[in-house]
C-alpha cells in the first residue's frame, strides 16, 4: 500500500484551514442542557421551599428531602455551595479517616457503613456514596451537617484551607446574593487558586532550605539521571540529599506514572550516585486515596516525609546527620 505524503506546510494548512475551533457534539450537548436544566429548577424549587422555612433545622430538613427524593438532589446541593463532586468524595475520606470527637459528632460517624477503605481505591466511588445518601437518611443528614456546618469544627479549619472551609457555611442555606456570588466567585476562581505558585507546597521546602542556610539547587538536571529533580542538596556537582516532591488532593492515573519514573529516577540515583540519599516529601489526601500508588511511590526512597512542620523538623535532623 502506498501512501501519498504531505508537505508541512499542507499539514499544517488543514488544521488551520479546516479547524472546528470549539467542537461540540449536538447530541451529548442536549443531554447536558437537560441535565443543567434539570438542576436549575431543583434550586428554584428549593429556595422557594427554604423561604418558607425559618430554623436552620427546617431548612436542613429540607435538604435532606431533596438529596434523598430528587435524582439530581445531591448535585443540585453541591451546586449551591459550589463544592466539586471531587472534592466532596475526599471530604468524605478525611471524615471516615480522622477519629474526632467534634466531627465524629458532627456527621454521626456511627451511622456510616464500616467499609474499610480499599488499598488501590481508597475511598467510596461516586455512585456509591450518591446510592448511599438517597436509600440511607442519616447519611444525607449527615452530610447536610457537613456541608452547612463544617466550619464550625476546629479540626477541619485546621486541615482545610480557608478557599474550601468557607463553603461550609449556613449562608448557603438563605440564598442571599452575597452567599450566590461568593459561590460564583470561588467557582470561577479555582483553576487560578490552584494554579498560584504561593500554594505550591514544593516552596515550602524552599522557604525552610532557605530559613536553615542549607544550600541547595532547584529544579535541576543532573548527569545520569532521567529527569529534572527537585532538589539536590548541596549542590548539583556533589549531591548529598536529592529531593523530589508530590503534593496531590485530586486523583488520577498519572499518580501510577509518577510512581513509577521515581522509582526509575530511584535506580539511576543508586546506580550513579550510590553515596546519595534519596528523599522524598509526599502529602495530600489524593496519596492517601490512591494506595497502591503511594506504596509504590514511597518504596523508592530511602526516606519519605510531609509538609506538616514536625515533618519539616525531623527532615532538618535528617539531613545535619549527613552533611
Amino acid at each position: 500500500m502506498s501512501f501519498s505524503s504531505l508537505t508541512d506546510k499542507q499539514k499544517l494548512d488543514i488544521v488551520l484551514q479546516r479547524n472546528t475551533f470549539f467542537f461540540h457534539n449536538e447530541e451529548f450537548e442536549e443531554r447536558w442542557e437537560a441535565y443543567i436544566s434539570s438542576i436549575t429548577n431543583l434550586l428554584l424549587l428549593l429556595k422557594r421551599e427554604l423561604d418558607a422555612k425559618k430554623s436552620i433545622e427546617d431548612k436542613k430538613r429540607v435538604i435532606v428531602d431533596v438529596m434523598v427524593n430528587k435524582p439530581d438532589g445531591v448535585s443540585a446541593v453541591l451546586a449551591l455551595t459550589s463544592i466539586s463532586e471531587e472534592f466532596l468524595l475526599r471530604l468524605i475520606t478525611f471524615t471516615r479517616t480522622i477519629d474526632d470527637k467534634d466531627l465524629n459528632k458532627l456527621v454521626n460517624k456511627g451511622s456510616f457503613p464500616q467499609t474499610p477503605l480499599d488499598k488501590e481505591k481508597g475511598e467510596w466511588s461516586k455512585s456509591y456514596l450518591f446510592k448511599l445518601i438517597r436509600r440511607e437518611r442519616d447519611i444525607a443528614e449527615s452530610l447536610v451537617n457537613l456541608l452547612f456546618e463544617g466550619f464550625s469544627v476546629p479540626i477541619l479549619r485546621e486541615y482545610l484551607p480557608l478557599f474550601e472551609l468557607k463553603k461550609l457555611n449556613f449562608s448557603k442555606l438563605e440564598f442571599s446574593v452575597e452567599s450566590l456570588i461568593d459561590s460564583i466567585v470561588r467557582l470561577s476562581k479555582r483553576g487560578s487558586y490552584k494554579a498560584q505558585g504561593d500554594n505550591d507546597p514544593a516552596r515550602l521546602i524552599k522557604r525552610w532550605l532557605d530559613k536553615t542556610n542549607i544550600p541547595y539547587k532547584s529544579n535541576t538536571i543532573l548527569p545520569d539521571i532521567r529527569r529534572k529533580i527537585d532538589f539536590a542538596i548541596p549542590s548539583k556537582t556533589n549531591p548529598r540529599i536529592i529531593i523530589e516532591s508530590s503534593y496531590e488532593i485530586t486523583t488520577s492515573s498519572a499518580m501510577g506514572d509518577k510512581a513509577k519514573t521515581e522509582m526509575e529516577v530511584a535506580r539511576d540515583i543508586k546506580t550513579h550516585y550510590p553515596q546519595t540519599a534519596f528523599v522524598g516529601f509526599i502529602d495530600g489526601i489524593g496519596w492517601y486515596v490512591r494506595r497502591g500508588d503511594l506504596e509504590r511511590l514511597a518504596s523508592a526512597f530511602d526516606n519519605v516525609f510531609t509538609f506538616k512542620r514536625t515533618e519539616l523538623d525531623r527532615f532538618l535532623d535528617y539531613a545535619t546527620t549527613i552533611l
